[in-house]
């Protein structure tokens, strides 16, 4: 019987071989790999939602969604819960309702809520499914001008949409106009 590396020819007939010698993976370089290919999975996963929805896509939106007077869509980009909060000036708001309540009382139509810009923004992502987006606004009310600073904590939800957990504005440069 002639043996080689890759096979053993065990048949009468010489050229056939038969029962071929395969590689096999140890139980934990078998568990390394299916490991690492859900994580690879997984983070495709997160990379496609977050390529959707961007943090940066959201703080955006907040421009287009307040200047078009739509107080509904403005809201829907926080999350919809108590841990949700708003802190400006010493006011600190807690809970998605209670914000809800302020805003849509603050803002009751789209005179009053004015025109919003965002004029500069970063975003410093502290983990995957966490980010800081942080720069100044504009904000045009039909009495005054208001020039300031924001930050934003947003989270990915499982459903891979980014929303924001928490907000800091605060005033900087005040514009009368009469």
């Amino acid at each position: 019987m002639k043996k080689s590396f890759c096979a053993m020819n065990l048949s009468k007939s010489p050229g056939r071989t038969h029962n071929r010698r395969r590689p096999r993976l140890s139980a934990g370089a078998l568990a390394v790999l299916l490991l690492g290919i859900f994580v690879s999975l997984t983070g495709v996963h997160a990379q496609e939602a977050s390529l959707k929805e961007t943090p940066e896509a959201v703080i955006m939106s907040l421009e287009e969604t307040w200047n078009r007077g739509d107080m509904t869509a403005y809201l829907d980009l926080y999350q919809k819960d108590d841990s949700l909060s708003l802190t400006f000036g010493n006011t600190v708001v807690k809970g998605w309702t209670a914000l809800d309540d302020l805003f849509r009382s603050s803002y009751p139509d789209p005179v009053r809520m004015g025109q919003f810009s965002i004029d500069r923004i970063d975003v410093l992502f502290i983990r995957e499914d966490a980010a800081v987006a942080y720069g100044n606004f504009t904000h045009v009310f039909p009495t005054e001008t208001i020039k300031g600073g924001f930050s934003h904590v947003l989270s990915l939800t499982e459903e891979g949409r980014w929303l924001i957990r928490h907000e800091r504005t605060s005033r900087g440069e005040l514009i009368e106009t009469h």
